[in-house]
């Protein structure tokens, strides 16, 4: 048996192929994935990888399914390993070599092996399930263990998929809560009295589902959905949460007493209805109804006159039994009917008066309620044979040529159709799609325009030129077939390229083409962090760069789904693999309140809950009116910036699950598409250099208008997003029991931080700078220069070797592109900390960044309304139009108060009152240039400080 099967996978970085037998012993749980996951366009399942806990790293999955139990196994307490497509199994079935590769291996905490294969059940065929168990007899060979799981119980799913938001070891940090929480639930309650009991449930929340997590709380997690009246007890109690998994919740199950032999609902029936037209059997006759009462049932006879049987008897005979039901006359199709001629409609009213009288005896329109029927229409006198012969005779008495068959099938299609099947319908018959033309023809085309999809947009005689060549080719192969006419082809083309023309845009073409072909599905998200979008495309502004060069920046930003809250976005020339992950650490640290922005933009000011989220996370006490949401899953495209190496480990630093859409599918991240592109209409069209969306769109002159530079447009995007984007309506965000109220982001993420509570993640200086891009660069007796910027420190090491080989002695430095005050240098020569150093013309900025400086800007009116915060943004947009001056404008003139703000940031002392003015007036006092007054040399807040901590006062 250990003969028969090979494995093939890697190990140390080198593929290898070995038998069953000399390969049983690897570790397969710390081995990679033996093949690559694919995200073709079209695909059903999504590919990614998930962050365990279990082995602190990145598990990758081929389908959602198999996600879920990939969570169910970073769940299960006795799993200390997981490898994702461990190995290739091989061996030979006949003459046929087969190969299989287990979707896991797993490694259990008493050092047992087992091969997990993810397959819904309805999804196994012959020949999968052959493979499957070829994969269980070399399992058994070895001594490993081989399970076949499909879908699990979805309300147990559900509820551990909830708890593995908070599987990650921040969510139970918090000082004393987990000790109070286990001392509530040491006797059992409610889920959301107990969080009460022992805290804010902001803060208490994330730790009591960590808890769940751990095992070290447990709750019944299949019986239904966590809520508030949850029971929640501690672990000593009775296990009822990760038990049910082995009784059971692994697969869909019946309800007892609903389905099998067993079910008493089975047994029971409704007994069968009688009425006219039917066809029944009693006594050993079959015979049709003609007429039922309430006590009596008129049945015919052979050879006799009709019988009256009481309706007691007849449902009490043992052979009675109704062989044909009536069929429930439809209902009519009103909008069909409206859409026949008027005289078409009137003839078939007029039918459907004689075809009723046939059936039931009376005509409802033409007898009141209480007449009875005619006697050759009596259906307890006559059968329903011998109404249509008398409804032929009177219609042919009355002029019209009517005989006894085409009033049965008159009859016939009535009773199957309704009013619709008495009309004329030759008005309105369906005619052939594209007409006469051949089916050759319409797939040469469709063929064009396939091919034409990615291409430039070109004209219809493009089109019909290359159908005629498709054609020809066909022809060539023995398929001749004659083209038609121009006209014909026109409109051939007109029907195939409806709701996509060929003359429009090659990039609406394109995204028409390549759109979603099968309906929308619901990705429902209930927390913020769950899941989070991010994308990059190009801003229509046209900035001055570092250089002095007018161009084009790109828009790199992330948006929480839940909330619709864009967590971070930044401006750079061109996005890189670093730049994102910056905006990682951006998306985890708060957004603080610079130095100009309106105090109603403060956070303390915002329906945020400022107060009880500041107990948490005292970052927040000067921030600015966002939220601070830690991303649970990105979903990213395929560019070259997100699948990269350096993005993905940044991910799995901050703990976050990756997953790609499929390939030119869009619409996968609709969200974040569509806020790049409301980016691009509700702000940049404001900003002065603002380009339009495509050069028919672009105005003459641009590049001599006064610019803004590229940090000055980023300082206008992050109020902008503060002050409009955040306190906007919008429409995705409405309360499903009352969609008339629409929220904004702000109040989506009050909402529902009360039910996920707040969990934060608070970089270090180190974990912060490991982040931001790095250079490499010589340390000069000037310092480093970076874009023409020169950065200088007392701790620098100057002109040496950093003893980096391959760099050729250069230094590494890291520096944040958002923040142009300082870079930190790697010590080389020490134990690889780093060394801050200080933009050298940072002195001259016109406003310092200190702290006196802070509370001089941040003066404002004394509650933040919405109307203050609508005025800040009113006031933004018109600084953003009106640009930063030009290139050749006169710097502005510091006021008095400025001077005296700059001057006391320098000294770190109280300024002197300056003596009474008198009163004679003085000689006005000639200005004085910039370097006369050299102010203080200080760092800027900018984003965020690793080094220090902004938002406490000195």
């Amino acid at each position: 048996m250990l003969s028969a099967f090979n494995l093939d996978f890697f190990n140390a970085g080198r593929r290898q192929r070995v038998a069953l037998g000399a390969g049983w012993n690897v570790r397969f749980e710390s081995v990679p994935p033996v093949r690559g996951f694919r995200w073709n366009k079209g695909d059903r399942s999504f590919p990614g990888w998930y962050y365990t806990v279990t082995t602190g790293g990145h598990v990758g999955y081929e389908s959602w399914l198999e996600r879920d139990r990939l969570i169910l196994l970073d769940f299960a307490s006795d799993v200390v390993g997981i490898a994702s497509q461990p190995f290739w199994l091989h061996w030979r079935d006949g003459e046929e070599r087969r190969r299989h590769a287990p979707d896991y291996f797993v490694r259990l905490a008493d050092g047992r092996s087992r091969v997990v294969d993810v397959r819904a059940e309805d999804q196994v065929d012959e020949r999968t399930a052959e493979a499957f168990a070829a994969t269980e007899r070399a399992c058994s060979a070895v001594g490993w263990e081989f399970v076949h799981v499909g879908v699990p119980d979805p309300v147990f799913m559900a509820n551990v998929r909830w708890l593995a938001r908070y599987r990650h070891e921040r969510c139970g940090r918090a000082a004393g809560v987990a000790e109070r929480l286990l001392e509530v639930f040491r006797r059992p309650g409610p889920l959301r009295m107990g969080a009460e009991e022992a805290g804010d449930v902001l803060g208490v929340l994330p730790v009591l589902f960590h808890l769940l997590w751990t095992g070290a709380l447990r709750a019944d997690l299949g019986g239904a959905l966590l809520g508030s009246d949850t029971v929640v007890q501690t672990s000593d109690g009775m296990a009822v949460g990760p038990m049910r998994e082995s009784q059971g919740h692994g697969l869909l199950r019946p309800r007892l007493g609903t389905r099998g032999e067993g079910s008493q609902m089975r047994r029971l029936s409704r007994p069968a209805a009688i009425g006219v037209g039917e066809r029944v059997r009693f006594g050993g006759q079959v015979r049709a109804v003609l007429a039922v009462s309430a006590q009596v049932v008129t049945l015919s006879a052979e050879g006799g006159s009709p019988r009256e049987i009481p309706l007691a008897m007849l449902l009490g005979d043992e052979s009675f039994e109704v062989l044909s039901s009536r069929v429930r006359m439809p209902l009519p199709p009103v909008s069909l009917l409206e859409a026949l001629p008027e005289h078409a409609r009137e003839k078939a009213l007029w039918w459907e008066g004689h075809i009723l009288e046939v059936l039931h005896g009376t005509d409802p329109a033409a007898a009141g309620e209480d007449a009875g029927p005619r006697p050759e229409y009596d259906p307890a006198r006559h059968s329903l044979t011998a109404r249509e012969r008398a409804k032929a005779a009177e219609l042919t008495a009355a002029g019209y040529r009517v005989s006894v068959s085409t009033i049965g099938n008159f009859r016939r299609r009535y009773q199957i159709e309704g009013l619709l099947g008495l009309a004329d319908r030759r008005p309105v018959r369906k005619k052939p799609q594209f007409g006469k033309v051949d089916d050759a023809v319409v797939e040469a085309m469709r063929k064009a325009l396939k091919e034409g999809e990615d291409d430039s947009t070109r004209t219809g005689t493009y089109i019909i030129w290359r159908t005629s060549e498709i054609l020809q080719e066909a022809g060539e192969e023995g398929q001749e077939v004659e083209l038609p006419s121009q006209a014909t082809l026109y409109r051939l083309l007109a029907k195939l390229s409806q709701g996509n023309p060929i003359s429009g845009t090659a990039r609406n073409r394109r995204s028409r083409a390549h759109g979603a072909k099968a309906p929308f599905g619901q990705w429902t998200v209930f927390a913020p962090g769950e899941v989070v979008q991010i994308d990059s495309t190009p801003l229509d502004v046209l900035v001055r760069l570092d250089d002095g060069v007018v161009g084009k920046v790109e828009l790199t930003g992330m948006i929480d789904v839940a909330t619709r809250t864009v967590t971070a976005a930044v401006l750079r020339p061109s996005t890189k693999s670093v730049d994102a992950s910056v905006l990682l650490a951006r998306t985890v640290t708060p957004e603080l309140m610079r130095p100009g922005w309106a105090d109603a933009l403060r956070m303390s000011r915002s329906v945020l809950p400022y107060r009880r989220l500041l107990n948490i996370d005292e970052r927040l006490e000067h921030a600015a009116a966002k939220p601070v949401i830690v991303p649970e899953m990105i979903v990213c495209d395929h560019g070259m910036v997100f699948i990269s190496r350096n993005f993905k480990a940044s991910c799995r630093f901050l703990e976050i699950d990756f997953q790609p859409t499929h390939k030119a599918s869009p619409f996968q991240k609709g969200h974040v598409e569509k806020m790049l592109d409301s980016v691009g209409t509700v702000f940049a069209q404001f900003v002065a250099g603002y380009t339009g969306r495509s050069t028919d769109h672009r105005g003459r002159n641009l590049d001599k208008q006064s610019l803004w530079s590229l940090p000055e447009l980023q300082e206008l995007l992050d109020e902008w997003l503060v002050a409009t984007w955040q306190n906007r309506e919008h429409d995705g965000l409405r309360d499903p029991l009352h969609p008339g109220r629409s929220f904004t982001p702000n109040e989506k993420y009050a909402a529902l931080v009360e039910a996920c509570g707040y969990v934060s993640v608070a970089l270090s200086a180190e974990d912060y700078i490991e982040l931001l891009p790095s250079v490499w660069r010589a340390v000069n007796d000037y310092g480093i220069r970076i874009k023409r910027r020169t950065y200088d420190g007392p701790g620098l090491i100057r002109r040496q070797h950093s003893g980096v080989m391959e760099k050729k002695g250069l230094w590494e430095i890291h520096h944040d592109p958002y923040d142009i005050s300082r870079i930190w240098v790697r010590n080389h020569h020490g134990d690889g900390e780093w060394i801050e150093a200080t933009w050298k013309h940072l002195r001259h900025t016109p406003v310092p960044f200190g702290d006196l400086a802070w509370d001089h800007a941040a003066q404002g009116l004394p509650e933040g309304t919405e109307a203050e915060i609508a005025e800040a943004a009113a006031a933004l947009l018109t600084r953003a139009h009106a640009g930063p001056g030009g290139t050749n404008a006169k710097p502005r003139k510091r006021s008095r108060r400025d001077k005296q703000v700059a001057a006391r940031t320098k000294a770190a002392l109280p300024v002197a009152i300056p003596p009474p003015v008198p009163n004679t007036a003085p000689d006005p006092e000639p200005p004085q240039p910039e370097e006369e007054e050299p102010l203080a040399k200080v760092i800027p807040l900018g984003l965020f400080d690793p080094l220090a901590d902004p938002w406490k006062t000195r």
